[in-house]
């Protein structure tokens, strides 16, 4: 596809960028569907200056990666239901020079949650470990299931109560530290919502604590944590198929086309992570 002068342009900011897939998968999705469009990457220092480059530039639609999804928030022009209740985004659409912000990080999760743990019951004890945005994500998808208890375990005590305190009319949520054995111990489903594993050999709970347990990890690689998991023969998600929902979603956002998941695990699928 050759770039021609009414090539729309859309893009994913933020800061780190540049190992972001969201370029690739974009990219391929409009040349799947015959999209005169481009998706390129903006490492960013200042989202308010982003932001208002969206509007000057004629840009139709963004990508908000970490660490401006709360900052976005607070700068667009209009806001759906649910980014307004966890006050983060990670999709704008342009409508004639008004931004419109969505949160599709939520769907991306449920989806595959909902995919890979069809046979979870109310009495199943899920544990989330971690308490940032992601965390806040991931939660509002659990709640979004009908889900009506969790653990959430994090270092920093005071930032898993502030969460807490946010689901308190929406659903039960026990905090503790990453080192509770107890709970570890009787978990059904564990989900890292924490960086630890992006990186290094470092896993954010102590492996061998862990039971029969479905492992989570929201990052899109099989992490030391999910590998030692597998190890025990545990059943073991990556977070791939939540990096594909959320792009999905924000893809029919933009276009009102419901993309191919199956081409789009085909193509990330094949590559080197």
């Amino acid at each position: 596809m050759y770039i021609q002068a009414d090539t729309d342009v859309y893009c994913v900011i933020g800061n780190p960028v540049r190992h972001s897939l969201s370029p690739i998968l974009h990219t391929f999705m409009f040349e799947y569907y015959g999209i005169n469009a481009v998706y390129v990457a903006f490492e960013v220092q200042h989202i308010k200056e982003a932001i208002e480059g969206i509007k000057a530039l004629g840009i139709k639609g963004a990508n908000i990666t970490v660490p401006f999804k709360n900052k976005a928030f607070e700068l667009i022009d209009e806001t759906d239901e649910d980014s307004s209740f966890l006050q983060s985004i990670n999709t704008i659409k342009n409508i004639n020079g008004k931004l419109y912000g969505y949160n599709t990080d939520f769907l991306g999760f449920k989806d595959m949650f909902m995919e890979y743990t069809k046979f979870y019951s109310e009495e199943d004890v899920v544990v989330v470990l971690g308490a940032g945005g992601v965390s806040v994500s991931v939660i509002y998808a659990l709640y979004k299931l009908g889900i009506k208890r969790i653990f959430l375990l994090n270092r920093d005590i005071t930032k898993a109560k502030n969460i807490q305190k946010k689901f308190n009319d929406k659903i039960e949520i026990e905090v503790g530290n990453l080192n509770d054995k107890e709970i570890i111990n009787k978990a059904d489903v564990i989900i890292n919502c924490t960086s630890v594993g992006l990186k290094g050999n470092e896993t954010p709970i102590n492996t061998n604590w862990i039971n029969e347990s479905i492992v989570v990890d929201v990052i899109y690689f099989d992490t030391p944590l999910l590998k030692a998991a597998k190890q025990k023969g545990l059943t073991t998600i990556n977070g791939m198929d939540m990096f594909i929902g959320q792009a999905y979603y924000a893809f029919k956002i933009w276009t009102g086309i419901d993309f191919s998941k199956e081409a789009a695990q085909n193509l990330l699928g094949d590559m080197e992570l």
